[in-house]
């Protein structure tokens, strides 16, 4: 991201009507893949006349999987293959979907700050004052967070930032430690 957020992008396998059945398992356990996600992609080839059905088909598997929890992004792909752009646009905006071109570029931006966005409400804020012999877990919120204020001290550094769940509570014995020491 142009911030300097780094995040890990997987792509699943596409839906596919009618799968033979050998290939349904397989299928299946790469889709149970989501479920470590932090935020679902879901891009739609909104140009393709069946679109509606395939969204349907996506939405059931995704509640057969219960990640209903897991914040979602709904994006429509190939908005320059359909016969009204701005309608299709119009449309997506009044539903909260972010409409894109893959091929020519338009609406990536608005898709990484949307992105982004849905990170960091699935984030915890923290303010923690980390020492420096804990520098690897400073080096994990700039890794795994989105870190928005730091200041070097005499015997640590203080970090404002939001974080995962489960690095926060990683960090509870130092954020108890911030209002003595900054």
């Amino acid at each position: 991201m142009k911030n300097g957020t780094e995040f890990l992008l997987t792509d699943t396998v596409g839906f596919i009507q009618k799968l033979p059945t050998m290939l349904v398992a397989a299928f299946r356990a790469t889709l149970e893949e989501i479920s470590e996600s932090s935020v679902i992609v879901h891009l739609v080839d909104i140009s393709h006349p069946l679109a509606q059905q395939q969204i349907d088909a996506v939405e059931r598997v995704l509640k057969e999987l219960d990640v209903e929890s897991i914040p979602k992004l709904v994006v429509w792909n190939k908005i320059d293959n359909t016969d009204e752009p701005l309608s299709v646009k119009e449309e997506a905006q009044k539903q909260g979907i972010i409409c894109i071109s893959a091929m020519n570029g338009d609406g990536l931006e608005d898709l990484c700050n949307a992105v982004q966005a849905k990170l960091k409400d699935s984030m915890v804020p923290i303010e923690a004052f980390v020492p420096y012999d804990k520098g690897d877990l400073l080096n994990d919120i700039h890794k795994v967070g989105m870190v928005e204020k730091m200041e070097y001290k005499e015997s640590g550094t203080f970090v404002k930032a939001h974080v995962p769940l489960p690095l926060a509570r990683l960090l509870t014995p130092l954020r108890q430690q911030v209002a003595a020491t900054v």
